[in-house]
This record gives structure tokens, C-alpha cells and sequence, in this order.
């Protein structure tokens, strides 16, 4: 049995979409192509993905159309849903290892993390992840926040040896489309300059990633934890893309491919 992967999600502050982004990426591996995951959701502000799981379980058990579309899915789909852990990032690191010593056997760990790197303990948790990805949006505080973030860990933790991680990328999301080219071209250049790197797709300033169902209406779910993205809202997303890159990345093989 080989090791999973440990992968991060992780930013300074919040608003640039990084639980979003674990979700959606957690969710597409694991729905449209097999591949097993756990998410760690260790951002004790908040915890996105418990609230992302709970709208899930309400917005399908009381939507008639909603209740249908998961009845049907999962008749065909044969497995539960991923498992989603709440911790700390204190405990994170050690409650997944734990989970994997009862049995779990995911190739993916997913950590959703919040935290600046003044914190011992967010340093502690990243230095035990294989691969981190930082969101950056066109936003300046955003930016300049996620450009320090990568930076020290690039040349604070990794160039020092006191992390595991292999591969840092910055992940442009909720880009206006006036801004995709000019903007995150000039930003790029910039980030070559620091020794960083941003992936190639990029995710547009779309309402598609907030679209997470409703109790009435026959409306498709985007964002969600117990299902895959609507198909209907998936094209021009570039939402494939960026998981292929991912995927290519962490270096994790599709178990199959659901045809969407």
C-alpha cells in the first residue's frame, strides 16, 4: 500500500477562494475519476467544508429534484461520500495519520488551511504537506498577501530543508476576463523574477463556483462535497483543466473516468 499524497490548500486570509478550491478539486477526483481522498479541514475559523457538507445534506434532503439527481448518482457510483475530517492546525498532521492508521487508504490527503507563517503550528503543518497551492486573485491585498505567503515558504522552508513539500504553485482564481491575459501576464513575470510559479489554467470571476443547490427549484450544484459538478455548469469552467494539472502535479493516475 503506498503512501498518500498530502496536498494543501492554503492562504494567509481568507477570500481567495482556497476552500472552494479544495472542494471542488476533492470532488472531481473523486466522483469523475476514482481517485480515493480524505479532506483535513483544519481552518478552525470557519471550517468551509463542514459547512459545504451540511448545506449538501439539507439542500438534497429537502429539494425533491436535488434528492433524485444524489438518489440516482449514487445508485450507479457504488461508494459513500469522501470523508470530511474537522481539526486544527495543531492536530491536523496527527488525526490524518491516525485515520490512516484505522484502515483509511485514500491516494489523497486534502488539507484546507488559513494561517500565516508566523505561526508555529502552521508552520509545523506545512512542513509535513508533499505539495502546497495558494490561490492568488487579481485583488491587491489578496495578491500581495498570497505572493509572501509562497515566497517564505519557497525560501524560508523549502531551500532550508524543513519541509517536505516538493512544489509550490500559485492558482489564479476568480479572475475578471478583462484581467486574464494583461494582468496575470505582468503578475507571472513578476512571480518568475521570485522563483515562483502559477499554473497555466486559470479560473475566471464567475458566480458558477458559489452555485451550491437550493431547497426548491430544479437547480444544479457546482460546489459540492457529496456530489459532482452539475455538467451543465462545468463547461467553460476550466474547472477539468486545472484538476488535470493538479493531478499531473501531485502525480496521482485517474482510477476512471466518469463520462460528464
Amino acid at each position: 500500500m503506498s503512501e498518500p499524497v498530502f496536498v494543501a490548500f492554503a492562504t494567509q486570509k481568507g477570500g481567495a477562494g482556497k476552500s472552494t478550491l479544495t472542494a471542488l478539486t476533492a470532488s472531481y477526483l473523486y466522483y469523475l475519476e476514482g481517485v480515493d481522498v480524505i479532506v483535513i479541514d483544519c481552518d478552525d475559523r470557519q471550517h468551509s467544508q463542514k459547512d459545504y457538507r451540511e448545506n449538501d445534506l439539507n439542500v438534497t434532503g429537502e429539494n425533491p429534484y436535488l434528492k433524485r439527481v444524489m438518489q440516482n448518482f449514487y445508485r450507479n457510483f457504488g461508494k459513500k461520500a469522501y470523508e470530511i475530517i474537522l481539526s486544527n492546525p495543531a492536530e491536523a498532521a496527527k488525526v490524518a495519520v491516525e485515520r490512516l492508521d484505522e484502515g483509511a487508504n485514500p491516494q489523497v490527503v486534502f488539507f484546507d488551511i488559513t494561517g500565516t507563517v508566523n505561526d508555529i503550528e502552521i508552520v509545523k503543518l506545512l512542513s509535513v504537506m508533499d505539495y502546497l497551492f495558494v490561490p492568488i486573485t487579481t485583488d491587491t491585498a489578496d495578491m500581495k498577501s498570497s505572493i509572501r505567503f509562497a515566497s517564505h515558504v519557497v525560501n524560508n522552508m523549502i531551500t532550508t530543508g524543513k519541509t517536505k513539500i516538493k512544489e509550490v504553485n500559485l492558482v489564479w482564481n476568480r479572475v475578471p476576463s478583462k484581467a486574464k491575459t494583461r494582468l496575470c501576464g505582468i503578475i507571472d513575470n513578476y512571480l518568475d523574477e521570485l522563483g515562483l510559479h502559477s499554473l497555466d489554467t486559470v479560473l475566471a470571476n464567475s458566480s458558477r463556483f458559489f452555485k451550491d443547490g437550493a431547497t426548491v427549484g430544479k437547480v444544479g450544484m457546482f460546489r459540492s462535497t457529496m456530489l459532482p459538478p452539475d455538467k451543465r455548469l462545468l463547461k467553460g469552467s476550466n474547472l477539468p483543466e486545472l484538476v488535470a494539472e493538479i493531478r499531473k502535479i501531485i502525480n496521482v493516475r485517474t482510477v476512471w473516468r466518469k463520462r460528464i
